[in-house]
């Protein structure tokens, strides 16, 4: 009697033993079997969710979150590093994780970037107590996490673009480039008050001690009415820089100064997070919105694609989906994107209905289509047992797809979440 390749795999999984299965016999979005635990790792953490990861070489990864520091209110920039079947690195600060504080109040990392020589460069936002200072953050650390006596002020370095203020400045960092030259390129936003101000883009770039870069801008620093806060950076072969902030794109010279319009050029480097909008390398670039469902009370997931100039790319078409099954009153929302080398675009998210979410992955075409080989129909959901959200994708060398984000734990507190799917 012959049996289904398809029959195998079903046989086998009701047994438990998939983890035993060829990878040739498992499908695109099934869980891989050889990370963590049934393809899920998980830490406990006391923080938000987390904010952005990163791809040794090595394959090892590197995750950053804010860690609450209980029982003081102090948040700190925390750095886990993980290896690449997804146990904790314990070579890495203390027992896998690392941390960096700033003020006594926030200190709340937004991203991050590797050297090449193994140093991890993480930026975000430093705020005080009493809400006087905020500013951009960068702290340094070596390839072991101790944080890098080389860089700034024993490893860390702050600047603020508009001034000590009481009432609530805003300087946010929330993204970082290493530039061809190795220089570190910071982008995010610049505000001086807390309402109703202009929210100016801006952008610092530091030299690899940590001081900041004259020869860029003003003394190393820009501000300028131009997309508001810059989520994700790119840089062209000619050292040109590009910034997002969500759907709007803006155009920098490599000394700092703001185009009259953006100039379409392939993307050499880019920042990894994907957040809210990720550059492709043909210039394009994708972010992400809402659509309507089938009922005004249900709100589906809906990704776009630019053109480099900012106008909406018409042959890409994506129709609003659900992560979870169809004509459902939900809210399906896209948290992060990443590009795989073939163009095919990975989504994560959630799935929220009836008071708990789901921790999602869905993978669409070019074209904007959802992708039919992947999981069901072209989404999969994880359902964890206090509900989940996912915050970040990252494509490895070997197409795999690993998808991280926060657990919620039944009765109260959070887990980080790492899920790695198989792509094919």
């Amino acid at each position: 009697m012959r049996i289904s390749r398809s029959g195998v795999v079903t046989f086998l999984a009701a047994l438990g033993v998939l983890g035993g299965v060829p990878a040739a016999y498992a499908a695109a979005g099934d869980l891989d079997p050889g990370f963590g635990s049934g393809g899920i790792a998980t830490t406990s953490y006391n923080g938000p969710f987390p904010a952005d990861a990163a791809l040794q070489p090595d394959g090892r990864i590197v995750v950053i979150a804010g860690f609450n520091n209980t029982p003081s209110a102090t948040e700190a920039f925390g750095v886990l590093r993980y290896q690449g079947n997804g146990a904790p690195d314990t070579s890495f600060g203390a027992g896998g994780r690392a941390t960096a504080t700033f003020t006594n109040f926030i200190n709340s990392p937004s991203d991050l970037a590797l050297q090449a020589d193994g140093k991890i460069v993480v930026v975000g936002n430093a705020e005080s107590a009493d809400g006087t200072v905020s500013e951009f953050a960068v702290a340094r650390f070596n390839a072991n996490g101790a944080l890098d006596s080389s860089f700034g002020a024993g490893g860390k370095v702050t600047t603020n673009f508009v001034g000590v203020m009481a009432g609530g400045v805003s300087n946010p960092a929330d993204s970082v480039l290493i530039q061809a030259d190795g220089k570190i390129l910071v982008g995010g936003l610049a505000s001086q008050c807390a309402r109703r101000c202009p929210a100016q883009s801006a952008l610092a770039r530091y030299n690899a001690n940590g001081s900041l870069d004259t020869t860029f801008g003003s003394g190393g620093t820009v501000a300028v009415t131009a997309i508001g806060g810059i989520t994700a950076l790119a840089e062209d072969a000619a050292g040109h820089i590009f910034a997002l902030s969500g759907a709007s794109t803006a155009e920098f010279s490599a000394a700092g100064a703001l185009q009259s319009r953006v100039t379409p050029a392939p993307i050499a480097i880019a920042s990894s997070r994907g957040t809210s909008s990720v550059f492709q390398a043909d210039g394009k670039y994708l972010a992400f919105t809402t659509g309507a469902g089938f009922s005004r009370h249900d709100i589906d997931a809906k990704v776009v694609r630019y053109l480099p100039t900012g106008a909406v790319d018409a042959s890409f078409a994506n129709p609003a989906f659900d992560f979870s099954a169809d004509n459902t009153v939900a809210s399906d929302a896209v948290q992060a994107l990443a590009v795989q080398p073939n163009g095919q675009i990975i989504a994560a998210g959630l799935h929220s209905a009836n008071g708990s979410a789901a921790f999602t992955v869905a993978r669409l075409n070019s074209s904007g289509s959802l992708d039919p080989a992947f999981g069901t129909g072209g989404t999969r959901t994880l359902n964890l047992p206090g509900g989940g959200q996912a915050s970040v994708v990252l494509i490895q060398p070997d197409g795999k797809i690993l998808v991280i984000g926060q657990g919620f734990i039944p009765g109260g507190g959070v887990t980080l979440i790492l899920a790695r799917y198989l792509a094919q």
